[in-house]
């Protein structure tokens, strides 16, 4: 994903991006799209903004056949519910937390076509793209289609990747200039003008010189992953 310069802001945390986001891009009282299950802090960010949460629930699906299950998105009741609710704003999760799909290109043109049909802009949550297993692919929503740019604001972080959360440092991305003034006075609103310098030398040291380490860490997850599974097969059964 070929990015620029000015399009890049930073936020103490992504939570913070969300919450700036919805007093940026909505009004009190407006109705706000999420995917649920999803993290917390999406419901909790709007509802604390006097907003409404309108849930467009993903669908869990068991393919007895393949011995495989996963979520899926109801392309039907996600466009319904942003016309019906008059719907601004939709936080994305992408790859989501928790149910870990890795959302493809061709489900996020999907949603990107129905959002940009009905004027909806995205917040695309994308801080768990570098855990991305072998086998799948992290596609960037606003690098789907060049006409999503315009209506995306993308939130990254070096914080759960490398574990450096406490150092409250995200790298949110607005190509759009009408929408990154509104999101910067959102900001500036908050009291909020300069990051903290431990946080901006730990993000560009952990983006710079951390490849081995992450490759180490998702190694690591992986076999616990295939521990996981396997204690379950054989000792929980019915549980998938």
């Amino acid at each position: 994903w070929k990015t620029k310069r000015e399009w890049i802001m930073k936020t103490p945390g992504v939570v913070f991006a969300l919450g700036a986001a919805v007093k940026a891009f909505t009004k009190p009282g407006d109705a706000v799209l999420i995917q649920n299950p999803v993290y917390y802090p999406f419901t909790n960010i709007i509802r604390d903004n006097d907003r409404r949460v309108i849930d467009n629930t993903l669908v869990y699906e068991k393919r007895v056949t393949e011995g495989k299950s996963q979520y899926s998105i109801d392309y039907e009741d996600f466009e319904r519910k942003i016309v019906q609710e008059h719907i601004k704003l939709f936080i994305l999760c992408n790859p989501h937390n928790p149910v870990g799909r890795v959302w493809t290109a061709e489900e996020l043109q999907q949603l990107g076509e129905i959002c940009l049909r009905h004027h909806v802009i995205v917040v695309s949550d994308e801080i768990h793209n570098d855990f991305v297993y072998p086998g799948y692919e992290h596609t960037v929503f606003a690098n789907v289609d060049p006409r999503f740019a315009e209506f995306t604001v993308t939130c990254t972080a070096p914080s759960k990747t490398f574990n450096l959360a406490g150092l409250q440092t995200s790298n949110i991305f607005i190509p759009n200039r009408e929408l990154r003034h509104r999101f910067r006075k959102a900001v500036d609103q908050a009291g909020y003008s300069q990051l903290n310098t431990m946080g901006l030398v730990a993000c560009r040291a952990a983006y710079e010189e951390g490849s081995e380490w992450l490759e180490q860490v998702k190694g690591y997850l992986q076999e616990n992953l295939t521990f996981a599974r396997d204690y379950i097969a054989n000792n929980l059964p019915g549980i998938h």
